[in-house]
Order: structure tokens, then sequence, then C-alpha cells
């Protein structure tokens, strides 16, 4: 299986609201990864995944990689994303029904969802790549997704985004009334846990109205060792 998968996704998808853990996010990926988002090419509504290929991809350990598969195919169904295009709001399914448990061969198979198609495939500008690889190794959903998240301005290597914005990009908006609890909890861990294991070497710093952090400010660069050693 090739570890150097690319996934692409349109940066409204990557600006979508959505929550997965980290197991269904990583399955999420690793079928993405398996999609030709090319202009040129057909979209590919139906993808296969073995239990082997999502333990290599992923780093999952193979005696657990069936039972993660499966439970994590479970949870993709039932989730949603929520998007943000032309000032409205938009509800969608990820998958347009139960994948199917190819349980003698170890594997699952899902059909994208005729609207989430337009977001992943034939991809002509404005979308957000990363190689599979650089993610492998996060155990923690909301690692992912500030990854994801930063990736979108890789370009610049900096962004700042409104903590109202970035609580719900990680679907927690609900959760961590206080600064204090979501630093503690979700940034300072998941910043730790980046620059240990992805290919980014990432800080910030808030940005405060009064007494309140209303804002984060994020620079990050490439880990030239972890490229390395890749």
């Amino acid at each position: 299986m090739n570890s150097n998968l690319l996934v692409v996704k349109s940066n409204s998808l990557i600006d979508a609201r959505y929550k997965l853990n980290v197991q269904a996010q990583k399955l999420l990926l690793a079928c993405l990864g398996k999609v030709d988002s090319r202009p040129e090419t057909q979209p590919a509504k139906e993808i296969t995944l073995t239990a082997s290929e999502f333990s290599e991809l992923m780093g999952i350990d193979m005696k657990n990689a069936h039972r993660e598969l499966y439970k994590a195919v479970d949870l993709l169904f039932k989730s949603t994303i929520t998007l943000y295009e032309g000032g409205e709001e938009t509800e969608l399914y990820w998958i347009q029904e139960k994948g199917k448990k190819l349980k003698g061969e170890g594997a699952i198979r899902l059909i994208w969802s005729d609207r989430v198609l337009k977001y992943i495939c034939q991809l002509k500008g404005d979308f957000t790549k990363y190689r599979l690889r650089n993610i492998a190794s996060l155990q923690s959903a909301h690692s992912i997704r500030i990854y994801e998240i930063l990736m979108r301005f890789n370009s610049t290597g900096a962004r700042v985004i409104h903590l109202d914005e970035f609580k719900s990009s990680l679907g927690i908006a609900d959760k961590y009334p206080l600064f204090k609890d979501l630093n503690k909890r979700v940034i300072k861990p998941s910043i730790e846990e980046l620059n240990l294991r992805s290919d980014l070497i990432i800080e910030y710093e808030t940005i405060k109205n009064g007494r309140n952090v209303t804002a984060l400010a994020f620079t990050f660069k490439q880990n030239k060792q972890m490229k390395m050693d890749i």
C-alpha cells in the first residue's frame, strides 16, 4: 500500500463543522487517500478498504484493525457535516448508505453521498492537500482537525482563527466555555502531539479583547528532521 497517499479536500470541507472520533477520522482520510481528485478523472463514488490497508496506513495494530474498521464505518454512517457556502448553512451525510462489512475479505465498502462528491472529486482549485502519512500516528481527533485547518494556510505558515470558529471546526462549540479549560484539554495537548508526531512545528499565541481570549494566532513550519525520517 502506498504510504505516500494524498488527502485532498475542498476548502469548504476543511472549514466545515463535524465531529468524528479518531478512528472514524482515520477511516475517512484513508478512503479519501484512495480518491483521485484531479479534474480530468471520473468521481470515485465507491471505495473499498481492507483491514490490512487500514492497519498499514494508520499504524493500527492488525489484531484490532478489523474491529476498529467496522466500528468506524458504522460511526461514519451516522455522522453529518455542516458546511457554510454563499451565506447558507447546509448539512450533509458523508456516505449514502450504511457501509458494507465484507467479513470474508476483512474489508469495508462505502459509497460517498452525491452531495459530498463535489468536495472531494474533480477539484480545480480552492482545496487543501497533505500526505496521509503525516497524520497517521496521531492519537487525537482534535489533533487531526487542527492539522487540517492549519494546512489550509500552508502557503503562508500562519493562521489567525476566531475562537468560536476554532471550536466549531473541532465540533466542540458547546464545550469548554472557559478558555483555560479549552487550552488545557484541547489546544495544548493537541499542539504537543502535532509537534511530536506530525511533520509540522507549531506555535500559538492568544489574542484578547480586554481579559477575554477571542482568537488564536498560529505559526507553523515543516519539521525538516521529520521529513528526512519519512
